[in-house]
């Protein structure tokens, strides 16, 4: 399991991800959120939504997502997610995200994902064994 502090997912924005006025297009924004989110996941917890969902069969999907623009992208800038987990539930957990280029905010974003089980995509509790590093991970909040 990943380190504590504060998450940082860094990654540059792409051409194919701009739209005719040549910025990133607005639906990519909640992807860069979603990827930051998933790379926190891979860091905090050491699984990602993949091996989760295959090997565990447990589910995280997304039940509210809540998301203001600040400013525009390019192919220029490297985009910094910062993700907290501000709230833990008995099966969900509350993230903020916010997207910076240097100082300058790009993105706002509140995502609630749930802990379900797959096959019948029922809420469970968080599982024991990533219980303590989501405690960890909330009292940073």
């Amino acid at each position: 399991m990943g380190s504590t502090g504060v998450f940082v997912h860094s990654r540059r924005v792409t051409w194919g991800e701009t739209d005719a006025a040549r910025i990133a297009y607005t639906a990519r924004f909640l992807d860069y959120a979603m990827e930051a989110v998933e790379r926190w996941f891979q860091d905090r917890l050491g699984t990602g939504w993949y091996e989760m969902n295959v090997d565990e069969g447990i589910g995280t999907p997304f039940v509210h997502v809540q998301m203001d623009f600040r400013s525009p992208v390019t192919p220029r800038d490297t985009l910094d997610s910062t993700v907290r987990l501000i709230r833990l539930g008995g099966s969900s957990l509350r993230f903020a995200v916010t997207g910076r280029v240097g100082e300058r905010l790009v993105y706002e974003a509140e995502l609630v994902c749930a802990f379900v089980e797959t096959a019948r995509m029922k809420p469970i509790p968080a599982p024991e064994r990533y219980r303590p590093a989501l405690e960890a991970e909330a009292a940073l909040a």
